[in-house]
């Protein structure tokens, strides 16, 4: 089966931050231009959580109004590197860049003290009527984005690809004729096309010259991140993408995979909370794991969500299994009777839970490690 092909005449292609349209895009659009094509650039943020590269422009970084001025400053000196690109920011409300932090596991998420006039913290349906929005002035025939994990991972990078995909969707709904929904293949990613060479690089390179402020620049190679170093004729590659439905609803399914969680753990701890070290032993091994591997997932919830929502689904799960556990069951099996160390496991267990979900404030400790900037 043949692969699609990417040449749309009218390119609508959204981004989270100036700067993100030439790193992820500069091939692309130099190759769109430069074929006659129509193509318009819709930045959802200014870029005010952003951290610069040069030692004069730090006192811009925590001045959101100054650095989102200077950023967008740069994002209009980097247009004028490609030609007559169309562009705009997202006009229902000014959305705040959300900045991110690295998690235990080394992953991109969302800041703990989220703003909440940031991009990450709106609905996808607020975002969506701003990209349905330029779809209906611009009228593209193709709309591009991040993929669905957001490229490397920001939380700004993520809401701009269910934002794009959820605005296809309801412009397909409104006239029945929605554009072409692609998205930027990541490395060692399936794609469809693959865009850039030499001329186009040299347009890329201009461009990420005038954002100085976040991209260092070389010869041959740039950079965002320290050590890691991109040559600039390295193609750019997009996939085709089928925006899903189920991305609506993805608010209401963020926490669900937390409700088997709690219902295995409900029933684990109460299968071994009256296992002892022996059979002449009084010490109730069982009753120790079983709460010690609770708090030790409600903690861990806590910690690495951010949040208490998965908690909250956690928690409910299983206190409803560990209650459904103390009934008498169809075969007249009781797994929690009525004596001591059941009633801690019972009582213990969800006491545990709430002590986690109420304490006012928890810090990962060693594992802060944070970026509040744009990368």
């Amino acid at each position: 089966m043949a692969k699609p092909q990417f040449n749309p005449t009218r390119l609508l292609i959204v981004h989270a931050h100036p700067d993100d349209e030439s790193l992820y895009t500069g091939h692309i659009i130099a190759d769109r231009i430069a074929k006659k094509s129509e193509v318009m650039v819709l930045t959802l943020t200014r870029g005010e959580r952003g951290k610069v590269k040069l030692a004069e422009l730090k006192p811009l970084e925590g001045n959101f109004a100054a650095m989102g001025a200077f950023r967008r400053t740069e994002l209009i000196e980097a247009l004028k590197a490609f030609g007559p690109v169309k562009h705009a920011f997202a006009g229902t409300r000014a959305y705040l860049d959300s900045g991110m932090r690295i998690n235990a596991f080394g992953k991109p998420i969302k800041p703990k003290n989220l703003d909440e006039l940031a991009l990450s913290a709106a609905s996808n349906s607020v975002i969506a009527d701003d990209v349905v929005k330029a779809i209906l002035e611009f009228k593209p025939d193709a709309v591009l984005t991040y993929n669905r994990r957001g490229g490397f991972g920001h939380p700004d990078h993520k809401k701009a690809y269910e934002a794009s995909a959820m605005a296809v969707r309801e412009v397909a709904r409104q006239t029945k004729r929605a554009p072409q929904f692609w998205v930027v293949a990541e490395p060692r990613e399936k794609f469809d096309a693959e865009i850039g060479d030499a001329k186009t690089a040299l347009i890329k390179k201009s461009a990420l010259e005038a954002h100085a402020s976040q991209v260092a620049v070389s010869a041959e190679t740039y950079s965002v991140v320290p050590g890691k170093y991109v040559r600039y004729d390295r193609p750019e590659r997009v996939r085709l993408a089928h925006p899903s439905s189920i991305a609506q609803f993805k608010p209401f399914l963020t926490f669900f995979w937390a409700l088997p969680l709690g219902v295995i753990f409900g029933l684990f701890g109460t299968l071994i909370h009256l296992v002892r070290a022996n059979d002449d032993s009084s010490t109730p091994i069982g009753l120790v794991v079983a709460l010690a591997m609770t708090g030790s997932a409600a903690l861990a919830l806590r910690l690495l969500r951010g949040s208490r929502g998965a908690l909250y689904v956690f928690s409910g799960a299983l206190t409803a299994t560990v209650f459904w556990m103390a009934q008498r069951q169809i075969g007249g099996e009781v797994f929690i009777p009525d004596q001591l160390l059941s009633n801690i496991w019972a009582y213990g267990s969800i006491g545990v839970c709430a002590l986690v979900i109420i304490f006012p404030k928890i810090q990962a400790g060693a594992w802060r490690r944070s970026s509040r900037g744009h990368r």
